[in-house]
């Protein structure tokens, strides 16, 4: 049996609320703690067009082996919890299972994921919701995910967005503020190829001060 299950209906009454993304910034989030919460110590993001067109999240967590990765692209899917009893003891960031349904329902998302008992990894590609590519990938152990042309079938939201430069912004502030908070992970922040913020997660929360205030704008 893998580690994502699809939760029961109680359980997903409890949290019926859900995510909503909003925007660029809403998705980074999602996928930076997803990466969190597997337990990666490296996490690299790159964003284009203020993560509008491009977003990839590259991380060195753990993975999601072969027989979840499918699964992980439903609602209410997830491997943080079981029963709605332990929504009282999660101690992830994210337990909701939305996160990856909702994102791949509004773009195009690439998914590529590899475990320390694989041998090979595997990789997903979704549009709008439905699973158009499943094949093997060679690649180290860990998730990377690409998100592309965001809101692409929803005009509506994608014309609430702001300015590339705003919506770089938004996802820069959080990334700081989730560094900060993360000191023994390393991140690094590309903007349209270049690199514009990055930590070395050596724990010393000065270096990350220092970076944020006096180093890069």
């Amino acid at each position: 049996m893998g580690n994502i299950v699809l939760l029961d209906d109680l359980t997903i009454n409890k949290i019926a609320a859900g995510e909503v993304i909003e925007r660029p910034a809403n998705v980074v989030k999602e996928l930076v703690e997803n990466s969190i919460d597997a337990g990666a110590n490296k996490i690299i993001i790159e964003v284009k067009n203020g993560g509008k067109t491009f977003i990839k999240i590259t991380d060195n967590g753990k993975g999601i082996g072969r027989e979840d990765m499918a699964i992980s692209l439903e609602r209410h899917a997830t491997s943080k919890i079981r029963k709605v009893e332990d929504l009282e003891k999660t101690y992830t960031m994210g337990f909701r299972g939305e996160a990856l349904a909702s994102i791949s329902a509004i773009s195009t998302l690439t998914m590529q994921s590899k475990t320390k008992d694989e041998f090979t990894g595997t990789k997903l590609v979704a549009k709008a919701g439905n699973i158009i590519k499943a094949e093997e990938c060679g690649m180290q152990v860990g998730t990377n995910i690409s998100v592309e042309n965001l809101f692409f079938n929803t005009p509506v939201r994608y014309k609430f967005l702001k300015q590339d430069t705003t919506e770089y912004r938004y996802i820069k502030d959080w990334i700081q503020k989730v560094a900060l908070a993360n000191p023994n992970i390393s991140f690094r922040l590309l903007n349209d190829g270049k690199s514009v913020f990055f930590t070395n997660g050596n724990g010393n929360i000065l270096d990350i001060i220092y970076l944020k205030y006096c180093h890069f704008h």
